[in-house]
């Protein structure tokens, strides 16, 4: 099959094609033909070697997160899927050890959802990683309807996509000014994130999806009743389930900035990282 790997870590030139062979799926797994995938920073990070899998790095290396295309093959175990299902799926990297940037990549099931036929691949193949994410922080504050949540940063790839979740949740939007909101979502971590804290009301709700930047401390005091939560992508169909219901909908929507062929990734790896882009990087597997 064609892939692109990396076979060592550094700048967005390592990338280069490859013939390898093609995957078979374990029991529980589906054989995914990627019709499209696309680029997270989170890629970027791992490309560079920032991010590193908690084994020893194994090379050639498939990066990708995300993927949209058929199901090519079912290994046992799968029920509920036939081929040529067309689904969108989650492979979290670098630990999986499974890219998507691929032909064919073999997930899980269990992080596999079928999407409906109106729903574009390249649309599909934008959500699944910062949709999940995104979903599981505002699941984590535990607000009831009509509670109130700041996002510190709703331009960004995973901010834009909770703005956009919220009010399906029933959630009201508070801008980035506001005081005393009953929730808050960290997505910049350092000081953005202590202002995000200090934003919540005395008993409210507090997560973030960036944990390294943690400070114990500070804003950040028991005596506030507030117990932050830290986000980790959940990578399962529980997360994956509404979003692809959303987008049959209709009523959720991913901002794409450019899709690119496959081979191209080395450019969209450099837009990722120049400061001014807008939204996601979608790479388009079939041409």
């Amino acid at each position: 099959m064609k892939a692109v790997i990396i076979e060592t870590f550094g700048g967005a030139d390592v990338f280069c094609m490859a013939e390898l062979p093609r995957p078979e799926p374990k029991p529980g797994e589906l054989l995914i033909r990627v019709h499209a995938s696309s680029v997270n920073p989170v890629d970027a990070g791992v490309r560079s070697g920032k991010i590193l899998p908690d084994d020893p790095a194994h090379f050639p290396m498939i990066l990708g997160w995300d993927a949209a295309g058929t199901v090519e093959a079912l290994g046992p175990g799968t029920d509920g899927y036939t081929n040529g299902d067309r689904v969108m799926a989650i492979s979290p990297q670098p630990g999986s050890l499974v890219g998507t940037h691929a032909e064919y990549a073999a997930l899980p099931a269990s992080q596999v959802v079928k999407i409906a036929d109106l729903v574009p691949f390249s649309t599909a193949a934008a959500v699944p990683l910062i949709g999940s994410t995104a979903l599981a922080a505002l699941q984590a504050l535990d607000l009831q309807p009509g509670a109130s949540v700041l996002i510190n940063n709703p331009e960004g790839a995973v901010g834009a996509m909770a703005a956009a979740i919220a009010p399906l949740l029933g959630l009201k939007l508070a801008a980035q000014e506001a005081r005393n909101v009953d929730g808050a979502i960290d997505v910049r971590g350092r000081e953005h994130g202590q202002q995000a804290f200090a934003a919540v009301k005395d008993g409210g709700a507090y997560a973030t999806i960036v944990p390294e930047w943690w400070k114990p401390g500070g804003v950040f005091t028991a005596a506030r009743g507030i117990t932050p939560v830290t986000v980790q992508n959940p990578a399962n169909q529980q997360v994956l389930l509404p979003l692809a219901d959303w987008l049959a909908q209709g009523v959720l929507a991913v901002a794409i900035e450019d899709i690119l062929p496959l081979y191209r990734i080395a450019e969209a790896h450099r837009r990722l990282e120049a400061p001014g882009h807008t939204g996601k990087f979608v790479l388009d597997h079939t041409c």
